[in-house]
């Protein structure tokens, strides 16, 4: 409360939303306290981030229930005693992330969470084809695979991202859609990767009804991910969008392409990122490290006089 020429006035919650929001939504208050939902809409909202991390950050906050508690209350260590109950490592990682971003927490508040690599059991490149020829979004999907994109890349794609140098084609990476399709802007990392040119072709001649609308969920590439598995009978194939991605940047990784190479094609800022997270090993690659035992020669003469 403060005095201003005889008038004492109270601000609440209300009154700033009204002083500092135009067209903003009307704020239901707990009393006169605001609540992190409100911070969130005064705060957060008006910050330059991108829609799909917003919409991540408000599905945090609620996982972790604090969407409607008192802001007031808020401390480091209630976020992270929520925090630190999640089992899932990589979605820790990226919640203590967010709570840091949100409330404006050091990393001494809210530690940094190592992630784990996801492990995919990647099929073959023959068994993949055979499963995604068969989805009505094959083109999305081998966009995922040859070409590395993420999901909400691969919707946005359209002739005019094509360009012919030479003899090669390249593939300009700059929209996306957010994953409920609401919102068509610029990708997590914008940059160019070069593509096969049977690919760059099907871009090129693309048809209407292969064009991504706003509105339409990348999820139902997801879905319809789901049910492909079951086709081919000799093996059960499950696959996703961001699997393809791996496989992508494994294949390259076993090929013995440069890791920068592999850096630029994957658009990542570090090779790091590129060769942890994204390239991965099976039994087979760790059977084929394992070196040869030393035989002595007369031991081997030994054993051939056995017979």
């Amino acid at each position: 409360m403060y005095c201003m020429r005889g008038f004492v006035k109270t601000i609440t919650a209300i009154t700033l939303v009204s002083t500092l929001s135009i067209n903003r939504p009307t704020i239901a208050l707990k009393g006169n306290k605001m609540l992190v939902k409100e911070y969130f809409e005064l705060e957060i909202a008006n910050r330059p981030y991108k829609y799909q991390t917003r919409l991540n950050m408000v599905r945090c906050l609620k996982k972790l229930e604090l969407w409607e508690m008192e802001y007031e209350t808020i401390t480091p260590a209630v976020c992270w005693d929520r925090i630190d109950a999640i089992i899932n490592q990589n979605v820790k990682r990226v919640y203590a992330g967010y709570v840091r971003n949100i409330f404006n927490y050091g990393r001494n508040q809210i530690p940094v969470v190592m992630g784990e690599s996801k492990v995919y059991d990647l099929p073959t490149q023959e068994e993949l084809h055979k499963v995604i020829e068969s989805s009505k979004y094959r083109l999305h999907l081998f966009l995922c695979m040859y070409a590395g994109l993420r999901i909400g890349e691969a919707c946005a794609v359209v002739p005019q991202q094509v360009k012919k140098e030479g003899l090669n084609y390249f593939l300009h990476v700059d929209r996306a859609f957010s994953q409920d399709g609401k919102s068509f802007g610029s990708p997590k990392t914008i940059g160019r990767v070069m593509i096969p040119e049977w690919l760059a072709i099907e871009i090129l001649n693309m048809k209407e009804d292969q064009f991504w609308k706003k509105g339409m969920p990348t999820k139902l590439i997801t879905t319809a991910c789901m049910s492909l598995g079951t086709k081919n009978r000799k093996r059960v194939i499950r696959i996703n969008p961001h699997m393809l991605r791996h496989w992508f940047a494994t294949d390259m990784a076993r090929r013995n392409v440069p890791p920068n190479v592999m850096m630029k094609q994957m658009r990542h800022k570090n090779v790091q990122t590129t060769m942890a997270i994204y390239s991965q090993v099976n039994n087979a690659d760790l059977i084929s490290s394992l070196p040869t035992r030393y035989v002595e020669e007369e031991a081997i003469s030994n054993v051939v006089n056995l017979f």
